[in-house]
Formats: C-alpha cells, sequence, structure tokens
C-alpha cells in the first residue's frame, strides 16, 4: 500500500484487475488505507475485478489441515481457509464500499477443475480451486466461466471470451461513469 500511495496509485482514478488471491491482496491493502487516512486510494478506487478470487477461502487452503501433520502450513494459509473470519471481515469492508457506490465489482467464476499435481502415463490430482460460492462476493456482478479452471479464468483465449469481453465492458462502463 505504501509503494502504491509513493507512486501516486489513487491520485487518479483506478480499477484493480486481480487474479485469486491478488484479489484477497487488493482488499486488504484497501482496508489499511482506510485505517492510515489514505482516503485518495479508497475513494478512487472506481472498481475491482475479481478472476478466481477466494473471498471465502479455498478448498485448497483446506487440504493441509485436512492432512494432520503430514503437512504444516504457513499461518497465512491459515487465513485463507474455508470460513476465515477474517476474510469475512475484509469481504464486508469492500461491500461497505460497493453499497456506498464508492466502487463497483465484478467478479469471474471458473467451472473447471485444476491440475495440481500431474505425473506420467496422464495421471493428475485435480480440483476445484475456487468453488462459485467463494468466488462470488455476495454482491457486484457474476460471470461464470463455461470450461475454464483457475489457472486460466484470468486468460483469455480471444477477444469474444467472457473474460475479455465482460471485463472490456465493466471498464468502459466505469469510464462512462467518471468521465
Amino acid at each position: 500500500m505504501e509503494k502504491l500511495v509513493a507512486a501516486g496509485i489513487g491520485n487518479r482514478p483506478v480499477v484493480f484487475v486481480t487474479h485469486s488471491m491478488g484479489g484477497l491482496v487488493v482488499k486488504q491493502i484497501l482496508h489499511t488505507a482506510k485505517e492510515e487516512k489514505h482516503d485518495n486510494l479508497v475513494n478512487n478506487t472506481r472498481g475491482i475485478v475479481f478472476y478466481s478470487c477466494p473471498h471465502f477461502g479455498s478448498k485448497l487452503a483446506d487440504m493441509p489441515w485436512r492432512m494432520g501433520f503430514v503437512l504444516r502450513p504457513a499461518p497465512s494459509i491459515g487465513e485463507l481457509r474455508s470460513g476465515s473470519s477474517r476474510l469475512v471481515e475484509l469481504n464486508d469492508y469492500i461491500r461497505l464500499l460497493y453499497k456506498k457506490s464508492i466502487l463497483d465489482v465484478l467478479s469471474f467464476c471458473e467451472t473447471k477443475v485444476t491440475p495440481i499435481v500431474e505425473g506420467y502415463g496422464g495421471w493428475a490430482f485435480r480440483m476445484e480451486i475456487v468453488p462459485i460460492e467463494s468466488a462470488y462476493p455476495g454482491f457486484g456482478e457474476l460471470v461464470v466461466l463455461e470450461s475454464t479452471d483457475h489457472i486460466n479464468s484470468c486468460k483469455p483465449v480471444n477477444r469474444l471470451d467472457p473474460s475479455y469481453t465482460e471485463t472490456l465492458k465493466f471498464l468502459q462502463k466505469l469510464k462512462a461513469c467518471y468521465t
């Protein structure tokens, strides 16, 4: 947040385009900006695009705890577990900004499982990393990306791909509202 403010981010309108945990980082940045009275950054954030953001946690982050003492995850992974109170707090803050019409939100959801580990002979361990119930923050627009996994949700295959067209429409809408 300090580097963004020092670089002048927030002096003019800004839209954050995020993927996965990057969306949580932006939420944390905006929450910290409020606490540290960097009002320009908060008030000039016009929108956030969330590609497969685990607003309410990720099944992938739940796995180490299910495996007991086999894996010892970093403490920060604990905050990404399903139902994390910190994630709920950050989501409530962004919801407040949305309700006050300070910013708009566009969220994308993956629909395919993502290969986590692949091996010889074609075998793979795959899982849905961010399910729809976590990818949708409960406000703003949601676009369900058919046949798209977590890794590729933010990688449009062409200009007709909804991950491209919907983001472009969102940006054009914000531009029209604030010019």
